[in-house]
């Protein structure tokens, strides 16, 4: 009987031993929690707490490319032609067949003159193609010995090898494909004058749209006066010049000596130029003059480079939350803007600063200007949605798309929202 109570006893101690240490334990833990709480939740409400929640900031407007317009410049005329070895307008009376009627699908040595609203078809070898107003041509697999075309609507040139000077005046539509140009080392239209030497290929001027791919130049090609001039994957031996564009493109091209001046807009990107044109500014790559809107990267270029080529977009952002907006990086098509190239003022007044973070007051806003560099994958007109993002201390962000052409170049306005947060602690 006793050393039964004495077991019983002996258990019991145990059991209030183990609830006494589990006391100890909650009494503890709860110590720690009064002390270390406040602290844990103070230092991760700068990036996923309250002060993340009170901030906010939205996008007011956005600018990209936007009136960006050349300064005009007077053609060359039908009468030039005699520099280059073509005889005007139109060939010399008995020299030529007529098109139509089309297709001509049999060689002859004879130039060809295609009449005034038109369409033809050249699919064997020919002379000349003399092409009037009106007009649309197309010239496909054959060899020419040159080509003027004057007012016409429309020229396509697929695999075709010119063996003679090319010019196009005033064409609507130019399409060149595939194709293979050959100049006179007697012709120029760059220094010098008309007449002097540089291997002269082709001329094109008028506010039409002239389109050149994976194509080779042997010699010099000018464009002037364009509206839309997209040149892309195509080997330019001697120089290349665009002038007087509403818009440029010129895209993963060989190039000898690259000239841009008085355009509106021009983009260069992937390209190599070798800076070894004999007749033009030897040693020289790129001559940037003044382009309205300029926009370059990714390309190699040997020589050196005159002038600069800046193409600035522009956003306004306004701070609508409870605490003041410092932006800490941006970014333009998924790439990082590094600081040099960013330049911000607050709307109200002050000093520009250029970089970040980009810090607005409460209520107030600021214009963000942001150089552009092409992104390496970048394609032909349209570059609908060039994407922005800027992202806050307490990491929230603000997106959107600047529309090319678009006045404003923000038409949508976009409010900050925030990142992949931890929760808790948040509230």
């Amino acid at each position: 009987m006793r050393r039964s109570l004495r077991r019983s006893r002996r258990g019991f101690s145990t059991i209030i031993a183990e609830v006494m240490m589990v006391l100890i334990v909650i009494i503890m833990s709860a110590i720690v929690f009064v002390w270390v709480g406040p602290t844990f939740q103070s230092n991760t409400g700068q990036d996923n707490s309250g002060a993340a929640y009170a901030e906010k900031f939205s996008t007011l407007w956005g600018n990209f490319a936007t009136f960006a317009v050349p300064i005009p410049e007077s053609l060359r005329s039908c009468s030039d032609t005699q520099y280059y070895g073509m005889a005007g307008c139109t060939p010399a009376s008995g020299t030529y067949i007529t098109c139509p009627p089309s297709p001509i699908t049999t060689a002859t040595s004879q130039a060809v003159l295609v009449s005034s609203n038109s369409v033809c078809v050249i699919q064997a070898n020919v002379g000349g193609v003399y092409v009037q107003s009106g007009s649309n041509v197309t010239v496909i697999g054959a060899t020419i010995n040159g080509l003027l075309a004057v007012d016409a609507a429309r020229i396509t040139l697929k695999n075709v090898n010119n063996a003679g000077f090319t010019m196009f005046l005033n064409v609507a539509v130019i399409n060149i494909s595939g194709s293979t140009f050959y100049g006179n080392p007697n012709w120029c239209e760059g220094p010098g004058g008309v007449g002097a030497p540089c291997d002269m290929s082709i001329f094109e001027g008028g506010p039409g749209i002239f389109t050149m791919t994976n194509s080779t130049v042997n010699g010099e090609l000018e464009s002037e006066v364009g509206h839309q001039t997209f040149i892309t994957s195509s080997t330019i031996v001697g120089r290349l010049e665009v002038e007087s564009a509403d818009f440029g493109q010129i895209l993963n091209n060989k190039i000898g000596v690259l000239d841009l001046d008085q355009n509106g807009i021009i983009v260069i990107s992937g390209n190599t130029i070798y800076g070894n044109d004999p007749y033009f500014d030897q040693g020289t790559g790129i001559l940037y003059g003044l382009n309205r809107w300029c926009g370059s990267g990714n390309n190699v270029v040997s020589g050196s480079t005159n002038g600069a080529c800046i193409g600035n977009i522009e956003i306004d952002i306004t701070n609508t939350g409870s605490i003041p907006v410092n932006l800490v990086a941006a970014y333009m098509s998924n790439a990082a803007v590094p600081g040099p190239n960013l330049s911000w003022k607050l709307l109200s007044g002050g000093p520009s600063h250029n970089s970040f973070p980009i810090t607005i007051p409460v209520g107030q806003s600021a214009n963000v200007t942001l150089q552009w560099t092409p992104p390496p994958q970048l394609t032909t007109l349209p570059w609908n949605g060039l994407y922005f993002i800027f992202v806050s201390s307490h990491n929230n962000f603000v997106d959107g798309y600047l529309y090319f052409g678009h006045n404003p170049a923000l038409t949508i306005t976009s409010q900050s929202r925030p990142q992949n947060r931890i929760c808790p602690p948040c509230y």
